[in-house]
């Protein structure tokens, strides 16, 4: 069976799971991807959430902070962020809109924004965010991020609308400003590939340091045998969906484990490593 179809089996299983709300399936569990517990049928709780309850107006509730964290961490030192790859349905979403941003890719100016010297530096936003707005502003002010995310605006705020539009509480303090970001957050994963995962998402930002420790990774063949048979056909860093130089990886903290490159390598000299 093809890596990318045991992938979209795997997103599209793994969304129906997160989604079991109207057949009376709740857990106490967080999920270990990016999704809204605000969501009319989910199954568990959003790890960001759950974070910000714990840190909130410095009432740091351990157990509320160490629990999404333990379920990361588990996943994390297991396969590194292979869940952006194989389980987040927000992945599955930017995976349906990589067409668009692919084909827009090709347009000069995009084109040459990939290649500006910025680009690999713009990744750490997610990182600030994560601090900053997760835990920082939570702990100071109140919450922010979950109030604000085009995620929750995604799963949670238009789906309720919908279905349930009695129960819907307005907050026009909140609700302008992150219609206007939910529309910012389309823009971005309709012109960049997985645009979202690679600039702006917290869960990501906390995933992504286990690639260098996870069990599982995606690398290289040995050494010698790469550099003697690697044709530099660049096909590998072409189809890679967050813009990793494949070449030159080395655990990158941006790789979310899809298998694109191993599947493409003329040579298979790309593999997936346990240790």
């Amino acid at each position: 069976m093809k890596t990318q179809f045991k992938r979209t089996l795997s997103q599209i299983l793994i969304f129906l799971s997160a989604n079991l709300g109207p057949i009376g399936v709740k857990t106490g569990f967080c999920y270990p991807f990016f999704y809204c517990n605000s969501c009319p049928a989910a199954t568990s709780a959003c790890p960001l959430r759950a974070l910000e309850v714990g840190v909130f107006q410095n009432s740091f509730k351990w157990k509320l902070i160490l629990f999404p964290l333990l379920i990361i961490g588990f996943f994390g030192v297991l396969t590194g962020r292979a869940i952006c790859g194989w389980a987040c349905p927000i992945g599955l979403l930017q995976r349906a809109t990589a067409p668009v941003a692919q084909n827009l890719k090709k347009i000069p100016i995009i084109k040459k924004f990939a290649l500006l010297p910025i680009e690999p530096k713009l990744r750490y936003i997610k990182y600030i965010m994560l601090i900053g707005l997760v835990f920082f502003t939570t702990a100071l002010i109140g919450f922010m991020f979950t109030n604000l995310c085009p995620i929750g605006f995604l799963t949670g705020t238009i789906p309720t609308l919908l279905l349930y539009p009695s129960e819907f509480v307005f907050n026009s303090l909140f609700f302008y400003p992150a219609l206007v970001i939910f529309i910012l957050f389309l823009i971005l994963i309709f012109t960049v590939e997985r645009g979202w995962c690679r600039y702006f998402c917290p869960l990501g930002a906390l995933f992504a340091p286990f690639n260098k420790i996870s069990m599982l990774h995606v690398a290289r063949v040995d050494e010698d045998t790469f550099q003697k048979e690697c044709l530099h056909c660049n096909a590998c860093s072409n189809i890679c969906p967050m813009g990793i130089d494949v070449t030159k990886m080395d655990r990158d903290p941006e790789c979310i484990l899809c298998g694109k490159c191993v599947e493409i390598c003329p040579k298979n000299l790309i593999e997936f490593k346990k240790r």
